[in-house]
């Protein structure tokens, strides 16, 4: 005996729904965030920003930290500690950095009023991101060119 089970149930149940049907599960939210650590080069503001969500936040966080600790031994000077935070607390920044090395998951950028904020400023995003490094080591070499090139831009552009 067959029973009749409507259509709807079985595309859902098979992942064929329209994507205007779909509906946001709560475990597939996540959360963005951002570490950012500010540092001095040739008497310039630089801020180098990781934007990405929160999952594996701590292997995320350590390895943001080991990116700004080898930062900070070529830097001029650090202005504070590496740091994690929200969207809104970019924003509330008194200063403006002049250059910014931005390191973003796919999908994710610097909100509107924050590129308003700094209009001004030259920034400068990498081929890849936090959780690419975490699942690919290999693509830390992809980073390490885009230290370089970010570095020869701040001391080449006066």
């Amino acid at each position: 005996m067959i029973d009749k089970i409507e259509s709807s149930l079985i595309f859902e149940e098979l992942g064929l729904n329209p994507i205007w049907k779909e509906r946001l599960n709560d475990n597939n939210l996540k959360n963005e965030i951002y570490f950012y650590q500010e540092l001095i080069f040739e008497k310039n503001l630089v801020f180098f920003i990781a934007l990405t969500d929160d999952k594996e936040e701590l292997g995320k966080q350590k390895l943001f930290q080991n990116i700004c600790n080898y930062l900070i031994s070529i830097s001029d000077k650090k202005i504070d500690k590496c740091t994690r935070c929200d969207l809104s607390d970019l924003v509330a920044l008194k200063r403006k950095p002049k250059f910014v090395l931005l390191l973003a998951d796919k999908n994710l950028s610097l909100g509107d009023s924050l590129l308003k904020k700094w209009d001004l400023s030259d920034i400068s995003s990498s081929k890849t991101s936090l959780t690419e490094m975490i699942k690919k080591p290999m693509s830390k070499e992809i980073l390490w060119h885009d230290i370089q090139s970010f570095i020869n831009k701040i001391y080449f552009k006066k």
